[in-house]
């Protein structure tokens, strides 16, 4: 029994591990790269980043120039070119030249400048990364890192916020439906999400008493389902860690006898998405089968 259970939780918690990069740690990586190659010095030039938006472009510079400025490093940036050349008025579209780079860098006294674009590639983003010495005029840094979907990259994009609503499984679990252990268990399951955080839904949870020598025991539990989202570590609706309630029945078949009892409980659990596709390890408590653990799998519509 305690291996079941260490075994379940180690699931649990192994879907961390599985946990895609948002946009805002990316940035910080991006800036922690930069700190370790540049001295506090040094003084950096950030130009805008070659995007679909403006308003990603403007993001990311920002939110890099608060990191490295952070971490000592003096910045100037894009906008600071009207004060010292209205000729450099470069437009965003394309990604600008090394030469370019080179020339903006030096009008504004940097000893070194970061540029660089976003490219949307097997439904993620790619955004490379450039650190040209000025001195040298050699690159330093030139990097790709990774980022997933979010609703604040969708946002930052013009995209409408649309997002998974329906949902399908299968779970498997080990509930306490049983007289002297535990019982093996499996069940389908499906929700709607009606706002971004909140689902309602049911599942069907057939369980088999395989420890009971001397009687044939089976229980069925058809449940609603009401879920709240707390946390998304990917920043997508409807997945994450979760807490539900369930209410409905629990139908024991003991040998030719049926016997029907009142169900509720609450559970708690964490979602992890893969586009369509979702796995979540999940525990639920309450009366009369006590406790279960479980896993579940299943595909988003």
């Amino acid at each position: 029994m305690k291996k079941i259970i260490l075994t379940l939780t180690l699931v649990f918690f192994s879907a961390f591990c599985f946990a895609q990069e948002k946009i805002d740690s990316v940035v910080l990586k991006v800036a922690n790269d930069i700190s370790s190659i540049c001295s506090t010095k040094t003084i950096l030039c950030i130009l805008d980043f070659n995007s679909p938006t403006q308003e990603m472009s403007e993001y990311i510079q920002t939110e890099l120039t608060s990191q490295v400025t952070e971490n000592g490093m003096k910045v100037v940036t894009r906008s600071n070119m009207g004060k010292i050349d209205n000729e450099l008025n470069y437009q965003l579209s394309g990604l600008i030249s090394d030469e370019t780079a080179l020339s903006i860098c030096k009008r504004l006294g940097a000893n070194a400048i970061v540029f660089g674009q976003i490219k949307e590639l097997d439904n993620k983003y790619n955004l490379q990364v450039r650190l040209l010495d000025v001195e040298t005029a050699s690159y330093v840094l030139f990097k790709t890192y990774e980022f997933s979907r979010s609703s604040k990259s969708e946002q930052l994009l013009g995209r409408a916020a649309n997002y998974y609503k329906t949902s399908i499984g299968i779970c498997a679990e080990v509930n306490k439906n049983s007289i002297s252990y535990v019982a093996p268990a499996a069940g389908i399951y499906f929700d709607y999400s009606f706002f971004r955080k909140i689902s309602l839904g049911g599942k069907i949870i057939v369980s088999y008493d395989a420890f009971e020598k001397e009687n044939s025991i089976y229980s069925l539990e058809p449940l609603g389902v009401l879920r709240v989202y707390l946390v998304s570590p990917s920043g997508e609706p409807s997945t994450g860690f979760y807490i539900e309630g369930s209410a409905g029945a629990d139908i024991i078949f003991s040998n030719e006898n049926i016997h029907t009892a009142f169900e509720a409980g609450a559970g708690f659990g964490f979602r992890k998405e893969f586009d369509s596709f979702y796995i979540e390890p999940m525990a639920r408590f309450g009366y009369p089968y006590i406790f279960a653990v479980g896993f579940g799998t299943g595909l988003r519509f």
